[in-house]
């Protein structure tokens, strides 16, 4: 019987997902409310559960011979609660792919119960927080005094119809920034950070929603940490309050015109770029690295973490992927250190 489910697998990132595991011989069961699973499944020779998360009883039923719960399906507020909760019943390690400050803090709320149930819960642990998340604690390692990080992130290839959409949502909107180790309101787009990774310049943008303001202040405990993140021109010009028919457009009437996701020469081809800079005002360090292709770097990083959980590592409560350090990069292809 299979240890693992993916619940969400109808999804681009659920099926590029459960096709990555295949061919890393794993074999999880393939969940979601969406009969499409079932094709899915029967296409690669796997189990599949087709329920949805309107019965508690009935979650807990389907994770009965499970030891790990990968929640790909989005709207992660409502999700994360539906099935922490059974996975607490169950007995379930549970992670998923939340990536900004309200999915991220919200999966904290379980951290005590989830200690008591002796399962693990980690948010985030795709491409948009777990390396940044690993880089960071290696920099707060590599300067212990540290009280300010600045993290960056871009990216070459495409964008799925599901993150557009959650991006285009809110993407005028107030987030975060972390000062003195409290969340503090921040507008998009509100300053700019010029950086360099392997030798490619990037200019990014102040990115208010991502999951490292909460989880890297977690992992490294550093108090004042900043964001960034390249998106096109037309994305930053959104940010700023311009623009917005355009958005309005796209999500009212174009997304079902757009790809799905990334091209399988995007997939291919595509790289991903991390920073980390942790300061102390007298000095700083640098880690960074580049990676595979934004979703193909997330689906090698669910890879990993699902491996180390069955083979035992883990540990009991709300986690941050920091927790596996260097060495869940180290096993991953197509990942370099860009170190001075």
């Amino acid at each position: 019987m299979s240890e693992v489910l993916i619940y969400g697998a109808a999804g681009y990132t659920g099926r590029i997902c459960a096709e990555g595991f295949v061919e890393a011989g794993l074999r999880p069961i393939l969940g979601g409310r969406q009969d499409a699973v079932r094709g899915l499944a029967a296409r690669l020779d796997l189990r599949s559960s087709i329920f949805d998360l309107s019965d508690p009883r009935e979650i807990e039923r389907r994770l009965q011979g499970v030891r790990l719960l990968l929640n790909l399906s989005g709207q992660f507020l409502t999700t994360q609660k539906l099935l922490i909760e059974a996975c607490l019943v169950s007995g379930v390690h549970y992670v998923d792919l939340a990536g900004e400050v309200a999915d991220t803090s919200h999966a904290f709320t379980f951290d005590e119960r989830a200690r008591l149930a002796n399962i693990m819960i980690m948010p985030g642990v795709g491409f948009n927080v777990a390396p940044s998340d690993i880089a960071a604690g290696i920099a707060k390692a590599r300067l212990p005094d540290a009280n300010e990080l600045v993290i960056a992130l871009a990216t070459e290839g495409g964008v799925s119809r599901g993150t557009l959409r959650g991006m285009l949502a809110h993407i005028e909107q107030t987030g975060h920034r972390r000062v003195g180790g409290a969340l503090v309101p921040a507008r998009p787009a509100e300053s700019e950070l010029e950086f360099q990774v392997a030798g490619k310049k990037f200019r990014a943008v102040y990115d208010p929603w991502v999951g490292d303001l909460f989880t890297a202040g977690i992992s490294t405990g550093i108090p004042n940490i900043s964001t960034y993140s390249v998106f096109p021109g037309l994305a930053v010009a959104m940010m700023r309050g311009r623009l917005l028919w355009l958005r309005d457009l796209i999500q009212d009437h174009l997304m079902p015109l757009l790809p799905e996701g990334s091209s399988a020469r995007q997939l291919r081809e595509g790289r991903t770029y991390v920073l980390a800079i942790a300061s102390n005002g007298k000095a700083q360090v640098r880690v960074a690295l580049t990676g595979p292709e934004a979703y193909r770097f997330t689906v090698l990083c669910l890879r990993e973490i699902t491996r180390a959980v069955l083979a035992g590592r883990w540990s009991p409560g709300f986690q941050t992927p920091a927790l596996y350090g260097r060495a869940l990069l180290e096993g991953i292809e197509g990942v370099k250190w860009d170190e001075e």
